[in-house]
This record gives structure tokens, sequence and C-alpha cells, in this order.
């Protein structure tokens, strides 16, 4: 090592290891990413543990797959898992004690995050609850209530796999789920009326959470008073709620159950000591292919740091902050604090970022992103403004991870410069991708109508009436198909009856 080289390694060193308190030793822990081809692991569990959970995850993958609707849609990177061995350092990166794990969906990457309970235990059930609803997103052409989804991710989570290849899903922890059931404060109407998200000031999570387990149980299981099934209806209800229904009319209407009798039905279906489980046989490899590389301080801190950045943002500054202090020059440190900061800096960060390596995929798209945002303000030159991003996208398009998200923006920089036709090609790369996004839905829907086929337009703006969780998008779409001669929904979101 040369004398400059380890005065740069101790700097950055001494860059690193200087914390204000917020990184509570959580990069300071044994970092290890697993690549296989479905799967980039991140994780501080010990070798054989990471192992373990990727031969699980995988294991689950195949078997999950005969119980989800629909098919896989295009092929997508390897979903990132980020693996927790402690609790608390979850809690700490993510500045949250409600859950114990998320996922996010994205058209570049998405991501998966979870953590043992606070007991440290059950990091595989947590893991594979979150990675049920990217196997739903990937697959489904419906858009699910949150307290369905909620509740056939715990469902599933419980999925487990002999030796032999049997596979046995649908597990009851008796106690926890009858204890819900007669919680005096939690309703059934509350619960299936959340559509978008549980909000954890309104509820106790793991109590909804149960309910959800227990009412989709329930629905995948039993039958009614002829003997019949209630699953064999169970699509017509989710197809009904994804048409715009709530969820207590679809209930009704598809299943001929009101709230009373669904509450009945539940507490005299778990009063059984023993209810069936479904069995399946299922294919299963004893060995994979995988390459396992740990990181170093540096390349810790991005990781943690891009996962943090949208639920815990200042976390993530922090960090992305200590690598430039170390290396001004990182590009990724660039991009991602330029997406978690805002106004004149993000801009500076993204400029920078494409100065030092104008090849650099991810620098090109913020480039892109930030080069629009004068104009959304109007105090840009939107006209070169426009054409820049528009020759950034494109640059783009080659790279495999960023291809989809270039696309989607070509897609609505086609609709600002009147190029409809341009924007369908482009934003049908997008929904290939994620056919669930209601915004994607949007911009589908316009650019179908002012290309001239309404008719195309209209069932891609329905769903972004009834399925943005924010209610000013969903009234856009109303307009819009107000001004396509349509009959607009009414906005028929259930309310929660206990909300404020």
């Amino acid at each position: 090592m040369t004398t400059s080289t380890a005065h740069r390694a101790l700097a950055a060193f001494a860059a690193l290891t200087a914390s204000t308190g917020i990184c509570a030793n959580v990069d300071d822990r044994d970092w290890c990413v697993t690549y296989t081809d479905h799967f980039e692991l991140v994780s501080d569990l010990p070798r054989e543990r990471a192992l373990e959970l990727v031969v699980q995850l995988d294991r689950f993958r195949s078997a999950a797959s005969a119980l989800l609707p629909g098919r896989a849609r295009e092929a997508a990177p390897p979903i990132k898992v980020i693996a927790f061995k402690r609790a608390r350092d979850f809690a700490t990166v993510f500045n949250s004690t409600h859950v114990a794990g998320f996922t996010r969906p994205s058209l570049d990457q998405s991501l998966l995050a979870s953590g043992p309970d606070p007991s440290g235990e059950h990091l595989n059930r947590n893991t594979f609850h979150e990675y049920v609803h990217y196997l739903v997103r990937s697959r489904a052409t419906l858009n699910l209530p949150i307290w369905y989804e909620e509740g056939f991710a715990s469902y599933l989570s419980t999925l487990s796999i002999d030796p032999a290849g049997v596979v046995t899903v649908g597990r009851i922890p008796y106690a926890y789920l009858r204890g819900v059931l007669l919680l005096p404060g939690l309703s059934i109407p509350d619960v299936i009326g959340e559509r978008f998200r549980l909000d954890p000031r309104r509820h106790d999570l793991s109590e909804v959470y149960g309910l959800a387990w227990a009412i989709v149980r329930f629905l995948h299981h039993a039958e009614d008073d002829n003997g019949e099934r209630y699953a064999s209806r169970l699509g017509d209800m989710l197809a009904a709620i994804d048409d715009g229904l709530s969820s207590e009319e679809a209930m009704e209407s598809s299943l001929g159950l009101d709230v009373e009798g669904l509450k009945r039905r539940l507490r005299n279906y778990y009063d059984k000591d023993q209810l069936p489980v479904f069995q399946f046989r299922t294919e299963t490899r004893d060995r994979m292919a995988f390459r396992r590389d740990c990181l170093d301080a540096v390349e810790t801190r991005q990781q943690l740091a891009e996962v943090a950045a949208f639920h815990h943002p200042r976390f993530a500054v922090e960090l992305y902050e200590s690598i430039l202090a170390g290396n001004p020059d990182q590009v990724d440190a660039l991009v991602g604090l330029s997406r978690v900061v805002s106004g004149s800096r993000a801009s500076e960060l993204a400029r920078k970022a494409y100065r030092v390596d104008p090849t650099h995929p991810a620098a090109i798209v913020r480039m892109a992103e930030t080069e629009v945002l004068g104009c959304q303000s109007g105090s840009a030159d939107c006209g070169d403004a426009l054409a820049n991003a528009i020759g950034l996208y494109t640059e783009a398009l080659t790279s495999d991870r960023h291809r989809v998200a270039a696309a989607y923006g070509l897609g609505i920089l086609s609709l600002y410069v009147e190029r409809p036709v341009d924007a369908l090609e482009y934003l049908r790369a997008a929904y290939a991708r994620a056919p669930w996004s209601p915004q994607i839905h949007y911009y589908l829907g316009e650019a179908y109508g002012r290309s001239g086929e309404p008719k195309q337009a209209v069932p891609h703006l329905r769903k972004t009436a009834f399925w943005h969780p924010d209610e000013s998008w969903r009234q856009k779409a109303r307009q819009m198909l107000a001004r396509l001669g349509e009959d607009p929904p009414a906005d028929r979101v259930n309310r929660p009856r206990s909300a404020p």
C-alpha cells in the first residue's frame, strides 16, 4: 500500500467510524451478500444460517407458486432481501417497532426487509410473509384489499415442506387466533374496510393481522351451509372488490356472508380443536448455485442506506454523508443521497454523480429525473429540460437493471411532448413489470385516451379511480373518465367505522 493510499484509507476509516449515535453499531456487524438466481440476500446472519434462509426461501417460492393466482410476469431482477439477525437492528434502520418486515415493490429491484420478532424468533416466517406480498404483486392481475393480502401472507407464511417434498399449508396458532376473535375492541367491519394500508396509529397491527389471518384462513378452508367451499367463489369476491365494490358488499354478494354472519361463523369455526390442512407434493432441490461476497465498511453503509431511505431518511442521510466524507466522488452514494434530500441540493448531487461517471446507469436515470424537476415548479426551460431528460432516459434503456424505470419515465415525458403513441410503447413495458400499480394505470389510460382509443383507456383509469391510495389521484382518474364520456365511478372506498 502506498503512503497516499494508506492516508486515504485512514481518512475513510475515520469518517466511517465517526458517528452521532443514530447508527447504533448496526454497520459494525459482519454483513455479506448471497446471490442466487432469484434472491440477493444482504444479511449479518452467520454464513450457514444465511445459506439456510436462502434455500428455504427458494423452496418456499417453488411450493407457494402452486397456491398463487395467475402466472409470473416478465422476469425481474432478483429481489433484494435484507435479513437482520437482531430485532433491535431492524428497528434502528427502519425507525419502527410496529412491524418486523415490509416489502417495497420497484420497477428496478424490489426490496424485502425482515427481522426476527423481539423475542429473536420467527425470522423465516416473517421473511416468508413479506415474500408472499412480492409473489402476489408479480403474478396477480387483481388489486387486493390490504386486509386480504396481509391475511393471505400470514396464511401462507406457515407453509412447510418436509424432506420428501410434502407441502403443508394452513397450520393455525389456535390460541392466538381465538384470542384475537374475542377482543372486544377489534371490529371485523373496520378490518375488512381497510383497502390500501394498515395504520399503526389507528390499529394494533398484531391484532389486525391476526384477524385478517383468521378471516382468510376461514375463506380458503371453510364450507357454507350447503357444503360448498367458500374458496370456490373467492375469486368472484376478489374480482368484485377489484372492480370497485367494498369488501362488505362483495363478501355478501359473492359468498352470501354479511358481517354478523361472518363473525358468528368465525367463532364457531375456530372453536374446533383441530382443523384440516392442505397437503400436496412439490419438487425440491438439495443444491443450488450461489455466490457469497462479504462487504467492507463502505459497502455495508451503502446497502443499509439504500434500504433505509424510504422508512428512515435521516438514518440514510447520515450513512450517505459518512461515505461521501471519505470519498466525495462515490457515485452510488451521490445518487442515493440525491433521492433522500430535496430541492437544489438533490439536483446538485445528481449532477455531480453524472459528471463523475456519465456512463453509470443509476446516475443517468437520476439525472433525467432531476432535469424535469424544475418544469414542475415552472422555474426551468422545459423545452431543453425535457429534451435532455428524454435523451438520458433513452440511454438508460440499455441497462438491464434500470430499463423498465427508464421506459416509465419516457412514457410520462412522451405524454408531455404530445407523443401518446410513443408513450403507449414505453408505458406498456412498465405495466408488464407492475400491472398492480394504479399510477402506471393512470398514465396508460391517458396515453390510450390521447391516442384515440378511449375503450382501452377506461379499464386503466377505473383501476386508478378504485385503487390509488391518494384521493387526489382517484379524483384525477374520475375526471379523465368523465372527459372520455364515461360516468365516473363513485369513490366507494371503505372508511373504518371507528376512524376519527
